[in-house]
């Protein structure tokens, strides 16, 4: 009980002492430890803006937060936190954009103890389109950090690896190809003919996409994968250690679904087939309308739009949608 409060009492002179030096330095800015001058000191967001010269594609090569999105307007904004001088570089040539070089935010060499949420963009990258501007491809390079796109029109979309990946209301006339080590990948309102995600260790999810192809594709090593009120021809969802959640989505022809360690939810439409099957009977638990398997089961089997749900080590659980 001493030693609890005795800590307690620490960190609140701790926080008094920072709330000081950041009010006392013109108002509620963050304050940091830095490890060259051994000593706390203040920090500010700062920001450089200028309208780029005329480009048609867009190439990321940075570590550092970058989010392309649509506005009114045609610019790129850097962020930093002052003294920073491992800044994001821009530049248009040949009809190229490219942002290139900076630091992710997790590498950074101080400590931050904010008592202020305004420097959360500290080493970032906004671009933004008008909306109007259709790009010919976005890509972005290995090893680049958090990406953020947003109601853009491209023809074509390669993300060969980054970090979390959110993508918003993309409307891509071709193929959107997006790869993560160690991120998670979001895909909300997207249209495309093809949507490929893989993810070696993070969780998806895809809903409200529109994708025309039979053959897209959703795989991770680890992780959840959740496909939800998504248009689809068909395609694989993939995992070798995590659960997967089919909800609501419409396909022309067949989705396959695999989990090695993991359980399997699908609610689909009353016109869809299901055939579902567990490599360890003795273990795991289908149920199909209610009704349980041990040994597999095949529903609707005439139906033209199928569902193939395999667990190797789960449980299984397929339901009509509601009315």
């Amino acid at each position: 009980m001493k030693r609890s409060l005795k800590i307690g009492l620490t960190l609140m002179a701790l926080g008094a002492v920072l709330f000081g030096v950041g009010w006392m330095n013109h108002g509620d800015k963050a304050v940091v430890w830095s490890k060259s001058t051994r000593g706390f000191k203040t920090i500010q967001e700062v920001k450089r803006s200028y309208h780029p010269g005329d480009y048609q594609r867009i190439v990321v090569d940075s570590q550092a937060p970058v989010t392309i999105k649509a506005g009114n307007t045609n610019r790129v904004t850097v962020s930093y936190m002052d003294g920073d001088t491992s800044l994001p570089k821009t530049n248009v040539a040949k009809g190229t954009l490219t942002i290139k070089g900076g630091v992710s935010t997790s590498h950074l060499s101080v400590s931050i103890f904010s008592v202020s949420d305004r420097t959360t963009t500290n080493g970032g990258v906004l671009v933004t389109v008008p909306r109007d501007k259709k790009l010919d491809s976005i890509v972005v390079k290995k090893g680049s950090g958090s990406l953020s796109l947003r109601e853009l029109q491209a023809k074509q979309v390669t993300i060969e690896n980054a970090d979390d990946i959110n993508l918003y209301a993309l409307r891509v006339d071709q193929n959107i190809m997006a790869h993560s080590t160690d991120g998670d990948v979001y895909a909300d309102h997207v249209r495309a003919k093809q949507l490929r995600v893989n993810t070696d260790d993070g969780d998806m999810s895809i809903s409200n996409c529109q994708l025309t192809a039979t053959d897209n594709q959703f795989v991770t090593s680890d992780g959840d994968i959740r496909l939800s009120t998504s248009r689809l021809g068909g395609g694989r969802v993939d995992t070798a250690d995590g659960d997967i959640s089919l909800q609501s989505n419409r396909i022309t022809q067949k989705l396959k679904a695999r989990t090695e360690d993991g359980d399997i939810h699908a609610n689909i439409a009353k016109s869809a087939g299901a055939k579902v099957a567990s490599q360890d009977d003795d273990m795991s638990d289908i149920t199909v309308l209610g009704k349980h398997h041990h040994s597999g089961y095949w529903l609707r089997r005439e139906a033209k739009s199928q569902y193939q749900l395999t667990t190797d080590d789960g449980d299984v659980r397929v339901a009509d949608e509601a009315d």
